[in-house]
């Protein structure tokens, strides 16, 4: 019996692999929402926020629009075997990009860096920051 990829594998994956070199925390508040993962990147100081899904890329695509206000750029994260399902030109209209993720630790790769947002609010981020430096000091 095959057993079914859930968003929780993917995230934790991700997470595994993100906090090899960068402040990383999951299910991080943001207003009334929360983004499944925010990283402070250790190269860039910039703050990405990820939204991640097994499949549905449009839900996803919707959520990470809504983090382009909270984070310097914008993520989604699909299960690698769906991740070229995903219309290219529709993510580079919105500046979001795309993270293909595996089940084995390890398997994450960049197929879509995304654009700066125009929209960051200063006051989020820094929520978000303070929230990923609590994670980081436990």
């Amino acid at each position: 019996m095959v057993k079914r990829v859930t968003e929780r594998r993917l995230v934790d994956v991700l997470v595994c692999h993100l906090r090899k070199q960068h402040a990383t925390g999951r299910e991080i508040g943001h207003y009334e929402k929360r983004i499944d993962v925010a990283t402070i990147r250790s190269d860039t100081n910039e703050l990405w926020a990820i939204e991640a899904k097994t499949a549905d890329w449009s839900r996803a695509l919707s959520q990470a629009i809504v983090n382009l206000a909270a984070a310097e750029r914008s993520y989604i994260a699909l299960y690698s075997k769906h991740a070229h399902r995903v219309p290219l030109g529709t993510l580079d209209e919105h500046g979001v990009g795309l993270i293909a993720v595996g089940t084995r630790w390890g398997d994450v790769e960049i197929l879509r860096e995304a654009a700066r947002s125009p929209y960051t609010n200063r006051l989020a981020t820094d929520r978000i920051r303070l929230q990923i430096a609590e994670v980081k000091s436990r």
